[in-house]
């Protein structure tokens, strides 16, 4: 009986989240450039740990909790909880949409800014255990970039590409290391 209550629990929860995806989706408008299919977003395993997290408390809490409850538990349920949460925000608040002329930036800490692939200075590349982490600097503006992240290599080949097309500089003249994720110059050895 538990069992079948747990998977019963199971089919609401990913009714619910489709549910609520559906919801945002129809309320929230879009731009022209949002609606393209071209598009930069986190890993999608960090929704999935997200959901797993954020439902985890609510199973242990039903099927497996002590009837005097546990103060150990509970805690970790809470921060089960809260960690869920986190990476739920961070995965749907960030995005990169791009098309030939511009790409759109949105992220949790950062409105929606729109910007021309002139408006590229440069880029750093760091190699670390997790993998290459990026940053492109745009206008005033630091992106950062992970290669976990869902199409970035045909966003900063597109971005590249654009960028020495506005610049009128040949591309194989700038050296630069696609599989580190490198594309643009260092901002500060280019002056």
């Amino acid at each position: 009986m538990k069992y079948v209550l747990l998977a019963i629990l199971c089919g609401l929860v990913f009714l619910v989240c489709f549910l609520i995806d559906t919801l945002v989706k129809r309320l929230r408008p879009k731009t022209e450039l949002e609606k393209g299919k071209l598009v930069v977003r986190l890993p999608r395993r960090s929704a999935i740990f997200g959901v797993l997290l954020l439902f985890f408390p609510l199973v242990v809490v039903l099927f497996f909790m002590p009837e005097g409850g546990s103060v150990i538990i509970s805690v970790g349920c809470a921060v089960s909880a809260v960690l869920g949460i986190v990476l739920l925000v961070s995965y749907f608040s960030f995005a990169i949409w791009y098309d030939d002329e511009t790409f759109l930036y949105k992220s949790f800490r950062h409105k929606k800014t729109l910007y021309r692939y002139s408006q590229i200075k440069g880029q750093r590349s760091l190699l670390t255990r997790g993998g290459v982490n990026s940053i492109l600097f745009v206008a005033d503006d630091e992106i950062n970039l992970y290669s976990a992240m869902q199409g970035l290599g045909p966003f900063l080949s597109k971005a590249f590409y654009k960028w020495c097309q506005c610049k009128s500089i040949e591309p194989s003249s700038v050296e630069n290391n696609p599989s580190m994720l490198t594309w643009f110059p260092d901002p500060d050895k280019q002056a």
